[in-house]
């Protein structure tokens, strides 16, 4: 696991390339050390218990990564909420990214990887509506949006805001209502998912996100693929007025098509004035992609 909190200027890879001034605040956690998921990761269930473990082989590059239990949802549905570092949605966008590594699915029930950022770390805050979850977030996820055909399956971006009153289950908005634009992706290949969110006009988020191929040995860049951003504007006004949030997954395996996970990272910066700020996150992801790439040679 590595913290950084430091100004930098960072050149950005998003379609128009600019650069960007500001104070990066960020977390990884590569899972390379036995005991990082328990050390760091707070996994609250909606359904079952437990949901993912660490495995001392088969992640990027054949590292140590963890591997995905969870689903169907009704069954075993957890989310693991990073509890070692807490961000301020006003102090700019935050990045949340994860990699996974894909297997069949011959049911579409469930998520491929939702990422996200949620109010609390308390037994009843997972990424989901409904009771026992009564949680504040922001996030997006990746559906399958049909089952597996040869190697590759239809996945779609969607985002999605939660809200409770603390009393009662929470209560969901999603940006677009039913999932489109689907990217097919390949078994048995390695994906970086990131999740890009910012603040707007009162109580309004932006969300949108990337998905990158990383080959077999989740170490080969390839095709990127880009999505939104979608406007949240309804069960959003507490996260937006919440300066303490924390990073969070939520991963299927046979109902998402998560066959394991590795790499979890999160990122803010914040802009310096003058900047363009909020727009240009995304390439952030690939300091951590070049850093986890180092560490893993």
């Amino acid at each position: 696991m590595s913290r950084i909190t430091r100004s930098k200027c960072v050149l950005l890879a998003v379609p128009a390339l600019v650069w960007m001034s500001g104070s990066v605040k960020a977390d990884q956690v590569t899972f390379d050390s036995p005991g990082d998921l328990a050390a760091n990761f707070t996994i609250n269930n909606q359904t079952g218990s437990g949901g993912y473990t660490e495995m001392p082989s088969g992640g990027i590059s054949n590292t140590r990564a963890v591997d995905v239990t969870t689903g169907p949802s009704a069954t075993l549905d957890a989310t693991a909420i990073y509890n070692k570092l807490s961000f301020n949605p006003q102090n700019g966008t935050i990045a949340v990214s994860e990699f996974v590594k894909i297997q069949a699915i011959t049911s579409t029930a469930d998520r491929l990887l939702h990422l996200g950022i949620i109010d609390d770390t308390a037994a009843t805050h997972q990424l989901n509506g409904g009771l026992p979850s009564k949680a504040d977030f922001i996030s997006a996820r990746l559906n399958p949006t049909a089952v597996t055909a040869g190697t590759l399956t239809p996945f779609a971006f969607q985002a999605q805001a939660g809200q409770s009153d603390g009393t009662n289950g929470t209560t969901t908005t999603n940006n677009p209502g039913t999932p489109v634009a689907s990217v097919n992706l390949t078994t048995g290949n390695w994906y970086q998912f990131t999740v890009l969110i910012g603040v707007g006009a009162a109580n309004t988020f932006n969300v949108g996100g990337t998905i990158q191929d990383f080959g077999t040995d989740g170490a080969t860049p390839g095709a990127l693929t880009a999505f939104g951003p979608f406007s949240l504007t309804t069960n959003t006004s507490d996260m937006y007025n919440d300066p303490t949030v924390f990073g969070a997954f939520r991963s299927f395996q046979s109902t998402g098509g998560a066959d394991a996970l590795d790499n979890f990272m999160i990122t803010q910066t914040v802009p310096e004035p003058g900047t363009l700020g909020a727009c240009l996150l995304a390439a952030l992801m690939s300091v951590g992609v070049r850093r986890r790439r180092a560490a893993k040679a």
